[in-house]
């Protein structure tokens, strides 16, 4: 149907992996919202989230005006596009530090707290964090998580690998870390994709996960329970991410106004086999 000012808009990156892990919230995002009497339309622009995008923001913002603009997988260009604009946002995901819009994310950084503690009790004190490059608030809290459980641990060390999220890139890297004087001895992987690539570039190179690197993935997605072995994750609730989306979502549609504050949801720890 076509938008109107009483409808919600969903503005998203098109980054596949990030969309993949969003589709059933989606769906149940979309329910919640008819129940209510507002419609969902997505709009998949990658020119709107370029490091230039008000041209992009501006043209899609005109053609289609909505009540709310959700935004998925948005950097900090886009969200300060919306607060310059004073366009009512939601922002799924993290903001950019200092950026004043409300926001809903997975609590990335008390999660890899977790992960970083369980892997120390395990024995671990080189620890890696691989993560796809790029300001993503969820990145940044996750290596904040990361660098709070090794704290006071002289022994302890972390390596944050960024990659540009191709498969040639992170096995460079990683091919790196292992070939270092003090190779990482486990790994907290952002974004379930890269797992698939961590886990085969291991097996390819003789190492037995766990017994030789351990792999948390931060993220989950129902694949990862399959592999062998199953792998250690952190599960977000795509039923109870849509119910704060939608009730957050609706508040600003109905008032307007919503408190510019960040929502963080704490993932359930799916133990699996590669700890």
């Amino acid at each position: 149907s076509t938008i109107t000012t009483e409808d919600a808009a969903m503005a998203s990156s098109g980054r596949e992996d990030r969309i993949a892990s969003s589709v059933v919230m989606v769906d149940e995002l979309r329910d919640k919202l008819s129940q209510a009497g507002f419609s969902l339309e997505i709009h998949v622009s990658v020119a709107c989230f370029s490091s230039k995008p008000a041209r992009a923001l501006e043209a899609l913002t005109t053609r289609a005006p909505a009540a709310v603009w959700i935004l998925f997988g948005s950097l900090e260009p886009v969200q300060q596009w919306f607060v310059r604009r004073q366009l009512p946002c939601l922002v799924v995901g993290s903001c950019a530090h200092g950026v004043p819009l409300p926001s809903v994310d997975a609590d990335y950084r008390a999660a890899c707290r977790h992960a970083g503690a369980l892997l120390r009790r395990k024995g671990h004190r080189r620890i890696a964090l691989i993560r796809p490059d790029g300001d993503f608030g969820g990145d940044l809290e996750s290596e904040q998580g990361l660098l709070e459980a090794l704290r006071g641990d002289e022994t302890a060390s972390l390596l944050v690998l960024r990659h540009n999220s191709t498969p040639e890139h992170l096995c460079a890297l990683l091919e790196k870390a292992l070939r270092s004087p003090q190779p990482p001895t486990a790994c907290v992987v952002a974004r379930t994709v890269h797992v698939l690539t961590v886990m085969m570039f291991l097996m390819q190179r003789g190492k037995r996960i766990p017994q030789d690197m351990a792999v948390v993935s931060r993220d989950n997605e129902p694949f990862l329970q399959h592999a062998v072995p199953p792998v250690t994750c952190y599960a977000a609730s795509s039923a109870q991410f849509a119910r704060r989306v939608s009730k957050a979502a609706l508040q600003l549609a109905e008032t307007g106004k919503l408190p510019p504050k960040a929502l963080r949801l704490m993932p359930q720890f799916v133990r699996g086999a590669t700890v």
